[in-house]
């Protein structure tokens, strides 16, 4: 049983190390592609790598949709992922709001970030099913 427990740590840890370098981190190596320009083009092209992560959330979203068998599980993941949405979508907002340029990027930089960790998590769970 204790090597189940060390296993499964060093897959935890392997997968967090992994995911450092995928873009799930608030302003790391993918925000940074974004960040020349004026304000309008970073927010443009935040806007343009949340699209690319919103579309990978979908398909993983479907994925998981397809595999569940039990009716109160497909229940739960529809109800979380509802959730989340509305959770994501209302941090972003409160990141977004407020004067001056800079909370236009924090909103974009957010709504970018929780949709790339989000999508890694479902992704992750769909490959482990």
């Amino acid at each position: 049983m204790r090597i189940i427990f060390v296993v499964v740590g060093i897959l935890a840890f392997a997968a967090s190390a992994a995911r450092a370098d995928t873009g799930c981190e608030w302003y790391g190596e993918e925000y940074q592609t974004c960040r020349d320009g004026n304000t309008h083009d970073i927010v443009m092209c935040l806007s343009k790598l949340y699209e690319k992560w919103d579309g990978r959330l979908n398909a993983a979203y479907k994925k998981l949709l397809g595999m569940e068998k039990e009716a109160v599980r497909l229940k739960t993941l529809k109800l979380s992922q509802q959730a989340w949405l509305k959770y994501r979508d209302a941090n972003c907002d409160w990141y977004e709001a407020g004067e001056g340029t800079i909370h236009r990027l924090w909103g974009s930089e957010c709504m970018r970030s929780m949709t790339a960790c989000r999508a890694l998590e479902l992704e992750d769970v769909g490959e482990t099913n």
